[in-house]
């Protein structure tokens, strides 16, 4: 039992032991935080200009669209030129549309601009965790070890979601909403900085093989990489759960005539998450990649529609915490089924769509919980997280069917001679 729990802490310990692997988790976890707070930044900014919140969820829809299109650019970019070249160019991008974006709506710009503006902030935005998770990649040999960084990555990125929004929340109201969304801003700027120092954790660059050596052709970049298109569903049913209980605490403990509820159910909901993280890392390591997206996303669609069958605020926020102990392994699963099927080449640009997937739920998420409260109540907004469940589960066994498929083609039949007449 001991030597089960000293192997359990040990084998987070054993790679954040490796030189520069803690300087660079840190910054790297600063460096996402403007991933995680500029669509409720924007809202705050916004809605305090106008008071119409229509408007600025149309306006922080716009950054998803951005961050949807430039992503994979930028991850490209870096697959081709290298970390150390790239980054200095999204982060002097990202400084200067966050400036444009904070200009135009408090100046007072035509709306039209304002859209310009958000879109190129998510486009000048690029995905810090998967450049971490890149340099783990490139430093870690094992099987093992690399599933065990993933979902350290993975509760980083839970923790940044966690963290950042309400935090930005607090300071636009105590502050302002300019001061608000700039902090999102200033520390993800800091921190992608600092990553973007750390020389001697850089990954190398992967060269891409011509066709004629055997490796892709070029026109095929172009295409999603390798195990992206079936998870990317998978990652996007996910954000609208994220999207439809954040959207459900707050109705929930209004309801109840407790608006305080409303933290200590997302809190709940995120230590779960985090617990399980740091759980499912070193207890599934040894598992195939595939089995742990077979598992994980059946489970998350039984224990998240359960949520529909409780009505009691308190009963509701233990729930909660099972919730989230089912949602991390499907975050790393599915991000380790991805990082051993993609070749090197491609690894940041494939380990940049979960994030993107993520974003476009949570966008999601957020209309249809919208209309599904307008339509009933609060806690009808877990109809939509009970949906988006059974669509992860759905689309997770068809992603382990066709895998197995692949493993294990089924023989074709045998062809019997016949003489010609």
């Amino acid at each position: 039992m001991t030597t089960a729990r000293i192997r359990f802490v040990g084998s987070y310990t054993d790679i954040l032991r490796l030189p520069g692997a803690r300087s660079f988790v840190v910054a790297g976890w600063l460096g996402r935080i403007l991933r995680s707070t500029s669509g409720i930044a924007t809202i705050l900014l916004v809605a305090g200009q106008t008071g119409s919140f229509a408007l600025a969820g149309a306006v922080s829809g716009a950054i998803v669209l951005g961050i949807a299109a430039g992503g994979p650019v930028w991850s490209r970019a870096v697959d081709a030129r290298g970390q150390r070249l790239v980054v200095p160019f999204s982060l002097g991008a990202t400084v200067l549309a966050a400036a444009a974006l904070v200009g135009v709506v408090v100046g007072g710009a035509h709306t039209p601009t304002w859209f310009v503006a958000a879109f190129a902030l998510g486009a000048a935005s690029i995905d810090m965790g998967s450049l971490v998770r890149a340099r783990w990649r490139s430093m870690l040999s094992s099987p093992t070890s690399r599933h065990t960084s993933l979902s350290l990555e993975a509760v980083s990125d839970e923790l940044v979601f966690v963290v950042g929004p309400p935090v930005v929340t607090v300071i636009a109201a105590s502050v302002g909403t300019v001061a608000g969304f700039a902090t999102g801003v200033v520390v993800a700027t800091v921190g992608g900085a600092w990553l973007w120092s750390q020389r001697a954790t850089t990954p190398p660059v992967v060269a891409l093989l011509p066709a004629s050596a055997g490796g892709p052709a070029r026109r095929r970049r172009f295409r999603l990489p390798a195990g992206v298109a079936g998870l990317l569903p998978v990652y996007v049913g996910v954000g609208v759960v994220f999207a439809s209980i954040d959207v459900a605490a707050v109705g929930v403990a209004r309801g109840a005539g407790q608006t305080w509820l409303a933290g200590v159910i997302l809190a709940v909901f995120a230590v779960g998450s985090v617990v399980a993280g740091f759980a499912f890392g070193p207890l599934s390591a040894r598992w195939a990649a595939s089995r742990r997206v077979l598992v994980s996303t059946i489970a998350y669609a039984v224990v998240v529609p359960s949520l529909l069958l409780f009505q009691s605020p308190a009963v509701l926020a233990s729930m909660i915490f099972v919730a989230g102990l089912v949602t991390a392994p499907v975050l790393i699963s599915g991000t380790s089924l991805i990082a051993s099927r993609v070749d090197g080449s491609r690894l940041t640009e494939a380990l940049t769509w979960p994030s993107i997937g993520l974003s476009i739920g949570v966008t999601l998420g957020g209309a249809l919980t919208g209309i599904a409260i307008d339509d009933g109540t609060a806690f009808s907004a877990f109809i939509v997280s009970a949906c988006a469940a059974v669509a992860v589960g759905v689309f997770g066994v068809t992603r382990s069917v066709l895998d197995r498929r692949a493993e294990h083609p089924q023989p074709s039949a045998p062809v019997t001679a016949t003489s010609s007449p």
